[in-house]
């Protein structure tokens, strides 16, 4: 787990909810304060869509790309939110080709996800790394993996960024 500061707020938000930078995650949850609070459970509930449609629905929550319009709905304006969170898990499909490319000799099956928690408060935006396990397990290595594999994601998306001590 590693605490991140983007160098530029106004650019990594730019890059969070206009572009496509972030489409390889799926939001679990958003938490967002402006005018009034707004809060959102991102659990997909696949019974809304058509048979035909569900398919491509492959992760337990909503992917970015879909839900980053609406969220970006919610934040636009000529004032900055109060506070904003969210918690984005790297698509389950992606998380497992990481594993497999960093830790060719095999990772846990505990492992369930690899998240980031995003902050933005007083015109800061912190991010924080995890890993969700269904069981204890002692070894650390994919954490090191994302840790690792997140900061040059930032890296290749431009987003500059600060190693939090």
């Amino acid at each position: 787990m590693i605490l991140l500061t983007a160098d530029s707020s106004k650019d990594f938000m730019a890059k969070l909810l206009v572009s496509d930078a972030f489409d390889h995650f799926c939001m679990q949850e958003a938490s967002v304060m402006t005018s009034v609070s707004y809060n959102i459970n991102g659990r997909l509930h696949t019974d809304f869509y058509p048979e035909e449609e569900r398919d491509q629905y492959k992760d337990e929550f909503i992917p970015w790309s879909e839900i980053r319009p609406k969220v970006f709905e919610l934040i636009k304006g000529k004032n900055a939110p109060v506070s904003f969170r969210f918690t984005l898990s790297l698509k389950t499909e992606s998380m497992h080709a990481l594993m497999q490319k960093e830790i060719p000799e095999g990772y846990s099956s505990a492992l369930k996800a690899l998240v980031i928690n995003i902050r933005f408060e007083n015109g800061s935006v912190m991010i924080m790394t995890g890993t969700s396990y269904d069981s204890f397990i002692m070894d650390r290595s994919e954490e090191k993996v994302w840790d690792s594999a997140f900061m040059k994601f930032l890296t290749v998306k431009d987003i500059a960024f600060s190693i939090n001590e």
